[in-house]
């Protein structure tokens, strides 16, 4: 994970503690559906979900409890045609 990934998880942790202490956060990953087999886009993108998940938790305190991980394997990219903004989402659950 890049520095300026950390700065932007770190900002997004405060805003996560300093809200409702009932709300759940899903943190999904995402893989390039264009590249490598559908067994490893899964993979990468649940390892993507998990260490946004872990930063979140072990180095910027964030509860447990307010935080779900998902992961959707290979997908097109959604966010600009920026593959970089497409590896993890943080969403607030309904």
């Amino acid at each position: 994970m890049s520095n300026e990934a950390r700065v932007n998880l770190g900002m997004m942790a405060e805003i996560i503690k300093s809200g409702d202490p009932d709300a759940v956060y899903v943190v999904t990953g995402y893989a390039d559906a264009g590249t490598g087999s559908k067994k490893g886009n899964e993979r990468l993108s649940k390892e993507r979900a998990e260490s946004v998940y872990n930063c979140l938790v072990k180095e910027f305190g964030v509860s447990e409890k307010q935080l779900r991980i998902d992961y959707k394997g290979g997908v097109d990219n959604m966010f600009y045609n920026d593959p970089r903004l497409s590896r993890a989402v943080i969403t607030k659950a309904e």
